[in-house]
């Protein structure tokens, strides 16, 4: 999955969350806390405190809830969801001066930020400022990248010094550098690796090796410099050069011989000083690649686990020992406290390695569908790079450090693509997007004095995006027992409801806050529990919901609540309805009841451009903001039970 359709997976959970929220009976009281008491009666069915009958025996009942806290006085706003035009929208805000005086700094953070998905585009921004940084003694992060079927390239930097205690006493760190490139058959790379003890050097800290490994068809060269130290208990494998090429020989004829070949060792240079030898050699092994591709294939055809005849088992077991090594190159050497690694490699004929696995990965009878796609996709993808010539760099810089009162964390990355127009093209023509996505990311955040300023803008468009996503989910979901079913219904509904778009924008000031999100649906009815039917028959077509002066205001509007023409006494055996509950019969009120103003929700969720077409995850500021939302759909849908 790419990042396109991993971010829109997660907003297609907040998303679910959002449209199902009114049959969610997992939100807990805690969730009302701020905009009204908890029910009395949360077992059984809430009684109304007014209902209203229409003459055809529709009913709309009105519960009012009051709340002396004062946070949840300070929180104002509207709440609908109607099946009728398919169409949820929230409007809250709340003003800080009437809450606690610790209620912003609690928030920690100002800005702006919104978010906006329809089934193709996943998009969001923020501009945000957190005061709540007090450990955070440095930060500094940007990321710019650009995914499109013509051209791919990525830019990340990030930093950041933390203050905190470490189990260290002197300083340590370690500083990693590399430059990797691959092709479609080809892999390379390039590094350096130096890590700081922060100890003085211990007995083997001289040890060093120098290695450098060569093939030429059947043949690996193999040409060491090493320092070793020498326990006292092997130093009579040392004390002469015969004793130390004696030594050698063994060690790597019992290599070759694991292997299947042979090694001729030659010793070059032998130093002795009792406790440290100093060596210069080369081992030629022969006979390695035909050997290991016969016990390969001998193992894959008599493995009761695999369906290989000799043909197919030495086919397979030809392309596992066909990587070539141009030349692997790794040198150790310790410097007082400090050791150095760098790295030279060179690779070809990998992707016949990788295609190899993936034959014998197919062939295990009790592989599941969704693992044989993933291995179809891998081939495919190799394919694709081989025909357009692929060529992907990644550059990347690494550095961590640690004092015994903070932490330090340096990274940068940056990636290329030759041809990557190419490589879509041919993907596309074998049936894989998995690299469709258009999609462009930046993102920038540094601390300024005690804070923490972050801006971003990120969108990701690609035909269907929504479907494959919803797709992936099942998938998923289907393969993971542990997974109840009630999740893969959920994503089925949410599927059939034929969701058009939602949006979310929010605003938050030192004084006040504001939060508004809308939904559509073409066909709200599918969604899992909407209406939302209860065990007597009784169908919730609409809930609206009314907060201000600490005051929430619910109407549940039901459907063929009573009979036509109904009197009070037919009302009243409804067990929504109980003595203190005020009846009016048709003909005998004159009220208007809150509803959506469709041209309006429609107009503010079709008016996502500029810095408002955004999409993004709200978390503490919908738990401040929203909680009279959530605590409203909880209140409502329990009146029923």
């Amino acid at each position: 999955m790419n990042r396109g359709k991993q971010i829109g997976a997660l907003l297609l959970a907040l998303l679910l969350v959002a449209s199902l929220g009114a049959t969610a009976m997992a939100a807990g009281s805690s969730s009302l806390a701020s905009t009204q008491e908890a029910p009395e009666n949360v077992d059984g069915a809430d009684e109304a405190d007014e209902v209203y009958v229409t003459e055809d025996g529709d009913a709309v009942l009105v519960y009012e809830e009051t709340s002396d806290d004062p946070e949840a006085q300070a929180v104002a706003g509207s709440f609908g969801l109607e099946t009728q035009t398919g169409l949820m929208h929230v409007l809250y805000n709340a003003n800080f001066s009437e809450m606690d005086e610790d209620a912003q700094d609690e928030l920690g953070m100002t800005g702006d930020m919104s978010m906006y998905m329809t089934p193709e585009t996943v998009a969001s921004s923020a501009d945000l400022t957190f005061t709540d940084t007090e450990d955070l003694e440095e930060f500094e992060a940007s990321v710019d990248l650009e995914q499109s079927s013509t051209n791919y390239h990525s830019d990340i930097d990030f930093a950041m010094t933390v203050v905190e205690d470490n189990w260290v006493e002197d300083e340590q760190w370690v500083e990693f550098e590399a430059t990797t490139e691959t092709t479609a058959t080809t892999f390379s790379s390039t590094g350096m690796m130096t890590m700081e003890m922060g100890a003085e050097p211990g007995p083997t800290n001289d040890e060093a090796i120098d290695l450098t490994l060569t093939q030429d068809g059947d043949q690996y060269d193999l040409s060491v410099s090493e320092i070793r130290s020498v326990p006292s208990y092997a130093e009579g494998n040392w004390e002469s050069e015969a004793d130390a090429r004696t030594t050698l020989e063994n060690e790597y004829r019992g290599v070759a011989m694991g292997l299947g070949g042979q090694a001729d060792v030659t010793l070059e240079s032998y130093a002795y000083s009792g406790d440290m030898v100093e060596l210069e050699y080369t081992v030629e092994f022969t006979g390695i690649n035909d050997q290991l591709s016969e016990m390969i294939a001998m193992n894959l055809q008599q493995d009761p686990e695999f369906d290989f005849d000799e043909t197919e088992a030495r086919a397979i077991a030809d392309r596992l020992v066909a990587l070539e090594i141009d030349e692997m190159h790794v040198s150790v050497q310790p410097d007082g406290s400090q050791v150095t690694v760098d790295w030279n490699v060179e690779l070809d004929n990998y992707d016949e390695v990788v295609l190899g696995v993936v034959e014998v990965a197919e062939s295990i009878d009790d592989v599941d569908d969704e693992m044989a796609d993933q291995f179809d996709e891998v081939r495919a993808m190799l394919e694709a790079q081989q025909a357009s010539d692929l060529v992907q760099t990644n550059e990347i810089e690494f550095y961590t450090s640690e004092t015994p009162d903070q932490t330090t964390l340096e990274f940068s990355m940056t990636s290329d693509a030759e041809n990557w127009a190419d490589y879509v093209s041919e993907l596309e023509d074998r049936g894989v997007e998995q690299f469709a996505a258009e999609t462009e990311l930046t993102f920038d955040a540094e601390t300024v004095g005690d804070e923490l300023h972050v801006t971003y803008d990120f969108e990701s468009t690609e035909d269907a995006m929504l479907e494959q996503v919803l797709d992936e989910y099942e998938t998923a979901i289907e393969n993971d027992p542990m997974i109840d079913d009630e999740v893969l219904e959920a994503i089925q509904s949410f599927r059939e409801a034929e969701f058009e778009i939602a949006r979310a924008t929010m605003s938050v000031t030192e004084e006040e806050a504001e939060f508004e999100a809308a939904m559509a649906f073409e066909d709200m009815t599918e969604l899992e529990g909407v209406p939302f039917e209860v065990d007597d028959e009784l169908t919730v077509s609409a809930v609206h919901a009314e907060t201000e002066d600490g005051t929430t205001t619910f109407y549940i509007t039901a459907e063929g609540y009573v009979g036509a023409n109904a009197d009070e006494s037919e009302v009243r055996e409804k067990r929504h309805v109980g003595e203190d509950t005020d009846v009016h019969l048709p003909g005998e009120w004159d009220r208007e009841f809150p509803s959506i103003d469709e041209d309006e929700v429609r107009s503010y969720l079709e008016d996502a451009t500029g810095d408002d077409s955004s999409l993004l995850p709200v978390d503490t500021t919908t738990a401040l903001i929203g909680v009279a939302v959530v605590g409203g759909l909880f209140v409502a849908y329990r009146k029923f039970y």
